[in-house]
């Protein structure tokens, strides 16, 4: 992204503000097309990444499926233009009027978590898969593993094997699927994962639609070349999914929005002290929560118009001692009022944004290589306060 648009952007619509690159997601989808070109695949966008309308239509657009994890993705799959037979409904915890919804609608796939589940079932003929946890080590953040005995999502081989052979008669079994983790980068976890569930469908003699191998490829987050290394994974994975001889599917979406998404602050305060730098910027972990939560890593520039290098920390305005957006940055020192980016927002960034100390959720713009448009309008405090009826009391 131009330099240019970023000032634009903050120009016309005020810091901090999320920027998305349309164009970065339509990159992202070829990359994809091109590692897995020779096997027969589908891809599902995974709303929990980012759940703005504008760029749901944009990617539905781009001929994805819909990846929902709550009713309400649901609701707004279908609010966007996602028919029922487009949509697979993921995660754990799905109550019975819930499965009654996804059942009558007629979804594609319901990716069922386990055994209590099928049991809250209700009696309606629904479309499902089962999802298997094939114990891998996906080698990332323990609060994004999903794979290893110890998480909470899916069943172990043996429990999936019980629950093929007690399916009722009204739920079909389409698929199987496994979602080890996200952010990986190591081509061996998916190795392992699907040579193991690989086994599993010889070993039931499956006959499937499709096998699901959920998402998790992982993004560069520190510009130093570390995300996913497509070229090993189209060597070294694609021939395993081609020996499902079923198609493959698949559900992205930090790998697909992650790295069209940026984070435009600016500066408020330098604050030295006797051990350290502090740039203080005018967003924080309430809009952006990664570095706070999982000690995540973003790639920050500011824009001074010196050249100056500093080692500094960049933190936000939110009263915690973890708000913190970058430790240790090597950076060009900026001055009040600079413009800073955090990059690699697409994804987790809006979507689990807080009013934490009552901050207000910023603007969302969209870009499209000529023209910006805001996709979502700044929030208000009077946006907060409607959801609270206190009006008549404090009228008192």
């Amino acid at each position: 992204m131009d330099k240019e648009i970023f000032l634009k952007a903050a120009k016309e619509f005020g810091t901090p503000l999320y920027l998305y690159d349309l164009r970065v997601i339509k990159k992202r989808l070829e990359m994809v097309e091109r590692t897995l070109k020779n096997v027969e695949h589908k891809i599902f966008f995974a709303f929990k990444s980012n759940s703005n309308p504008h760029l749901l239509e944009f990617v539905k657009s781009l001929g994805f499926g819909a990846d929902v994890v709550s009713m309400n993705e649901y609701k707004m799959a279908k609010l966007v233009g996602f028919s029922p037979s487009n949509i697979v409904v993921n995660g754990n915890g799905k109550i019975t009027d819930e499965l009654k919804v996804y059942a009558r609608d007629g979804v594609g796939c319901v990716n069922v978590d386990s055994s209590e589940e099928i049991q809250r079932f209700p009696d309606l003929s629904a479309r499902i898969a089962i999802r298997i946890n094939p114990d891998v080590d996906a080698k990332t953040h323990p609060y994004i593993s999903t794979g290893l005995k110890k998480n909470k999502f899916g069943v172990n081989m043996e429990s999936a094997s019980a629950i093929i052979r007690s399916l009722p008669s009204n739920l079909k079994l389409v698929g199987i699927h496994s979602h080890i983790g996200s952010q990986i980068t190591d081509i061996s976890t998916f190795v392992d994962a699907f040579k193991s569930l690989k086994s599993f469908i010889d070993k039931e003699s499956l006959k499937l639609e499709f096998v699901n191998i959920g998402g998790g490829w992982g993004i560069d987050y520190s510009h130093k070349g570390e995300g996913l290394n497509l070229q090993d994974y189209q060597e070294k994975v694609v021939p395993i999914l081609k020996s499902f001889g079923v198609p493959i599917h698949l559900e992205l979406g930090r790998f697909i929005v992650g790295p069209a998404g940026y984070l435009v602050t600016r500066v408020l305060e330098l604050k030295r002290t006797t051990s350290k730098n502090f740039v203080i910027v005018d967003t924080s972990m309430s809009d952006l929560i990664r570095p706070s939560l999982y000690g995540a890593h973003h790639h920050i520039e500011f824009f001074p118009d010196g050249s100056e290098e500093i080692v500094a920390d960049v933190v936000g305005r939110v009263c915690e001692t973890g708000d913190t957006l970058g430790k240790n940055r090597k950076i060009f020192k900026p001055e009040i009022g600079d413009l800073g980016v955090i990059y690699n927002v697409g994804a987790y960034g809006y979507a689990m944004s807080s009013n934490y100390n009552l901050s207000l959720r910023p603007a969302e713009v969209a870009f499209d290589g000529r023209n910006l448009k805001l996709i979502r309008r700044r929030e208000t405090l009077e946006d907060i306060v409607k959801l609270c009826d206190f009006s008549k009391n404090s009228k008192q």
